[in-house]
């Protein structure tokens, strides 16, 4: 029995089961990726949502509990104990340690003086030392309260330590101010850093099972303040920091120096209500592995389900084709046993199948058909060699005479004067004569067989040569084919030449050639290309130049105008014949009104031989406005010498003229106007000297304005005045504004003077200066300034001046340590004199009482009135309150005697009331009050008498 190879075939049974594995095992792959993916991105978004929300969390506690100390801070240096001079140190330390034992992160709370020194502290701690180096105390008098996070420098030997890590405070500082509002000094505190520690734990308590959660707090330039002791101080720069310095809160995932890759959320500190924030970053991480150890174990549960479900399918699917498989076999090995020649058909397979038994009814039927048609070739084989017998025979003749012909053919392309390249409709090459091998560089035999394209095509051209031969070989007809056509080939050498070339199409029934004649016109293009671009330069220059440039031949006719000249004559665009173009416009001579005769045109002078250069025309165009020209122009001769015409250009100064006249006349009218403006207008350049000055000059410094221009600065002002403002004058590249006094006595005027740079470029050419006379304003504004602060009636200070001198006054009693008294005093019954003498007596009565209180007090002293009959008194240099009582005396005395009036003599007297202290800083209302009341004691007391009220002594009582 002969049985089929089996080494090449492949079991059904085994096949089925493997393919069954391998689809179960893809399914559980995709499965693996699918849920994977959607559960690491499920299981990233959540865990990054909580290390956010923490770190939201730790940002925003932290912010609340830094606020609470801001505020606790600042409301202590508002209260009473620590402002109030008259509480004692011990009290106010009290109030510190108190403070301190309420909340322990404070590590130490100072009070400081204005100059730095300790005066009080939480344990005596640094009290008299002098602090004003440190950088919390200089913050806080530049209004900044809260510092970073630092090392202890002077309390870092002071405050215990059982940890020996180096302590670290973050300060919140305040001045204090007493009830003027004065600063006294500073109330600084130094909170340990360890409350934020606190804080970062009792945030992260409830991750406390969580394996790998880290939390860091970063400075503002990224210093690591709280974290793992690995990136202690280190400054760190990592994407999180970066986003969350933008104000962003979220998660992202990360590489970090110690090579792992972390899940991190993020969040930055902004502050809370009146506490600014120092602009920390708290950073969440846990590594990645940790936070997908859940996402790892489910996928390992899939893929070892998907393993064993895949076993078990196969092992189904490899019993149930067991049973489809036998019967195939059994019809496998008939049908070897058949090409063995030992069966003739393939006996029947039992099967409960029907495509078993359809499979073998077909294989009988197709061995019948085959042994049918096997009869048949036998028979038409034997047909065919008979008629190759005869054909061959035929062929060999026809062979012989192609022969002869071709050698004639042969002939006349080798001698031939063009190059002759032979091609096939495959597109190679099949002949190639002499002359082709002197052209292209190339041998007979390195070019036959090969294709055109690769031999002679230039790269840019073979897609489009392959192109052309395809859609011929579809049409069999082409628009080259017998035309001579101008193209670019390819040398041996890689150049690329022009060629002549003429097709020619050869049918050989069942196929056809190409037959190409071809000529080198390398030389011939060469000059061509060249003239041709010369011209077109040539065209190009004349079109965009504005110049206008006419041409004539050596006849006289003008032969060219170019689009300059074309503008400037008026002539249309479209073309003229050359006799017309005179009737579009008329010439002039420069005065624009004399013809100029044909003779005279400078073309034609040019044409005579003559040198013309910058001839003045005026060209007026019919449909335009004149035109005026600098024309220049000589003659043209070939290079025999022999003269072939004349060229003339034509420079247009229509524009140029016109500015030049309104320049003129816009200099006249600005002389005219700025002569006769009353204020100094002039030109400086770069080296001071005068360019431009007008008539004001003349008048102010007494020098004639036509002979300032070509003057330095120093000669027109004088030496004494050009020196006291040489630098004002000089100055920088900005406008600067300046007041000088011009003249002396009487004749004296004060001079505002701008100075304006004349910038250009970036270069300084000189200045303008501007000078105004506001001598007037200026007494106006001196007389405005002292009426505000004089009382019209008495002549003495008014209300608005009162109020400024004292305050002065009450500056210069503090630093001198002497008393201050304030009187307040007014006319009695004074209301009587207005009702029954009249307001004209009143003011009479207001007017002496002005003139004997001022005469009754001291130089020293300052007089004022109010308003109505209320003057007051401003006593200076008091050793006691007993010479204040002194003056008092005196004022009353100075009212023994009536006064005269019109109606006759009348007692006039004065009831004063007296405030005294010696004690600073006063409050001056608390001054006027007392003043005020010790003027009604005084009237109380039956008028014309005063009161002396001691501040010290109201308030002890």
């Amino acid at each position: 029995m002969v049985f089929l190879p089996r080494f090449k075939r492949i079991a059904l049974a085994p096949s089925l089961a493997a393919v069954s594995a391998a689809v179960m095992l893809l399914l559980t792959f995709v499965t693996l990726q699918v849920v994977g993916q959607s559960m690491a991105r499920q299981v990233e978004q959540e865990i990054g949502q909580n290390l956010a929300e923490l770190s939201f969390q730790t940002t925003d506690k932290l912010d609340r509990g830094m606020y609470e100390r801001y505020r606790e801070v600042q409301l202590i240096a508002e209260r009473y104990e620590i402002t109030s001079a008259s509480v004692p140190v011990p009290a106010k330390r009290a109030v510190l340690e108190r403070m301190q034992e309420t909340h322990p992160y404070y590590a130490w709370i100072g009070i400081t003086d204005n100059s730095g020194q300790v005066k009080i502290a939480t344990g005596a701690l640094l009290e008299g030392k002098n602090v004003a180096a440190r950088p919390w105390f200089q913050a806080a008098n530049r209004g900044v309260h809260l510092l970073d996070v630092h090392e202890a420098v002077l309390l870092a030997k002071l405050l215990p330590n059982p940890t020996g890590e180096p302590k670290r405070f973050f300060d919140v500082a305040f001045p204090y101010r007493d009830a003027d509002g004065q600063v006294l000094g500073i109330l600084g505190t130094h909170l340990s850093w360890q409350w934020a520690a606190d804080v970062q734990r009792s945030v992260l308590r409830p991750l406390a099972e969580r394996k790998g959660v880290d939390t860091l707090i970063l400075s503002k330039g990224g210093a690591v303040l709280l974290g793992p002791a690995e990136y202690a101080d280190k400054v760190l720069d990592p994407q999180s920091f970066q986003l969350a310095r933008r104000g962003m809160n979220g998660a992202v995932i990360e590489a970090w120096p110690d090579g792992r890759r972390y899940l991190v959320g993020y969040s930055k500190s902004r502050g809370h209500d009146s506490y600014p924030g120092l602009e920390w970053t708290v950073l969440v991480r846990q590594p990645l592995d940790e936070a997908f150890r859940p996402v790892d174990a489910l996928r390992a549960k899939i893929l070892w389900g998907g393993i064993g479900a895949a076993a078990l399918v196969s092992l189904l699917v490899w019993l149930l084709s067991r049973g489809i498989a036998r019967p195939l076999e059994r019809i496998t090995r008939h049908a070897g046993e058949l090409t063995a020649g030992q069966l003739d058909r393939i006996p029947p397979v039992h099967s409960r199948l029907a495509e078993v038994q359809i499979l073998q009814a077909a294989l009988n039927e197709l061995l019948a058909k085959v042994r049918v048609k096997e009869a048949g070739l036998r028979d038409l084989n034997a047909t065919l060699e008979k008629r190759v017998v005869e054909r061959t025979a035929a062929l060999h003749a026809a062979v012989e005479d192609t022969r002869k012909s071709e050698h004639r053919v042969r002939a006349i392309i080798d001698t031939a004067l063009d190059a002759f390249v032979g091609v096939d409709a495959q597109g190679r090459i099949t002949d190639w004569n002499p002359r082709a091998e002197e052209i292209f560089g190339r041998t007979r035999a390195e070019v036959l067989g090969k294709t055109v394209t690769e031999t002679i095509i230039p790269p840019r051209f073979r897609q489009a040569h392959e192109d052309g031969m395809r859609r011929f070989g579809v049409g069999s007809s082409s628009g080259v084919v017998g035309k001579r056509l101008q193209l670019f080939a390819l040398r041996g050498s890689g150049a690329e030449f022009p060629v002549e070339m003429t097709i020619g199409l050869i049918d050989a029934g069942d196929t056809h050639f190409f037959g190409t004649f071809i000529q080198d016109i390398s030389q011939r293009k060469e000059i061509e290309d060249t003239l041709a671009r010369e011209r077109e330069l040539l065209d190009v220059v004349l079109d965009s130049i504005d110049v206008g440039v006419v041409v004539c031949s050596r006849d006289g006719e003008v032969t060219m105008f170019n689009r300059a000249a074309r503008e400037i004559h008026g002539l249309p665009s479209t073309p003229l014949r050359s006799d017309e173009w005179a009737d579009h416009y008329r010439l002039f001579l420069g005065d624009g009104q004399t013809p100029l005769v044909a003779e005279g045109a400078p073309l034609f002078r040019a044409l005579r031989g003559e040198l013309v250069e910058n001839a003045e025309v005026v060209v007026r165009p019919l449909h335009g406005t004149p035109r005026f020209l600098f024309a220049s122009g000589r003659a043209l001769h070939a290079q025999d010498g022999t003269g072939i015409g004349a060229v003339i250009a034509l420079k247009d100064v229509t524009v140029l003229k016109e500015s030049a006249r309104r320049l003129e006349a816009s200099e006249r009218s600005l002389r005219t106007i700025t002569n006769n403006l009353p204020v100094l207008i002039g030109y400086v350049d770069h080296t001071e000297r005068y360019t431009f000055a007008n008539a004001t000059y003349e008048t102010w410094f007494g020098v004639q304005a036509g002979s300032i221009p070509g003057k330095t600065v120093r000669e027109v002002m004088g030496e004494e005045l050009y020196l006291a403002h040489r630098d004002k004058l000089r100055g920088t590249d900005d406008d600067v504004t300046f007041e000088m006094t011009i003249g002396q006595g009487t004749l004296a005027r004060t001079v505002e003077v701008t100075r304006i740079p004349d910038v250009h470029d970036g270069v300084c050419n000189g200045v303008y200066v501007l000078g105004a006379d506001i001598s007037a304003a200026k007494r106006h504004e001196e007389e405005l300034r002292r009426l505000a602060r004089v009382d019209m009636l008495t002549g003495l200070p008014n209300r608005r001046s009162y109020q400024e001198g004292l305050e002065a006054a009450a500056q210069r009693a503090r630093r001198s340590g002497h008393g201050l008294a304030l009187m307040f005093l007014d006319v009695d019954h004074f209301k009587q004199v207005n009702d029954t003498l009249g307001h004209a007596a009143g003011d009479i009565v207001l007017q002496e009482f002005a003139r004997r209180v001022k005469g009754a007090v001291r130089v020293t002293d300052t007089v004022c009135r109010l308003a109505g009959d209320e003057f007051t008194v401003i006593l200076e240099g008091l050793n006691g309150r007993d010479e204040a009582a002194l003056v008092a005396e005196k004022i009353i005395a100075a009212f023994q005697a009536p006064f005269d009036l019109a109606t006759g003599a009348r007692k006039v007297s004065t009831s004063v009331g007296v405030a005294y202290t010696k004690e600073f800083p006063v409050v001056l209302a608390e001054l006027n009050e007392t003043a005020d009341r010790a003027l009604y004691a005084a009237k109380s007391r039956g008028r014309g008498c005063f009161t002396v009220a001691d501040m010290r002594a109201e308030k002890a009582a």
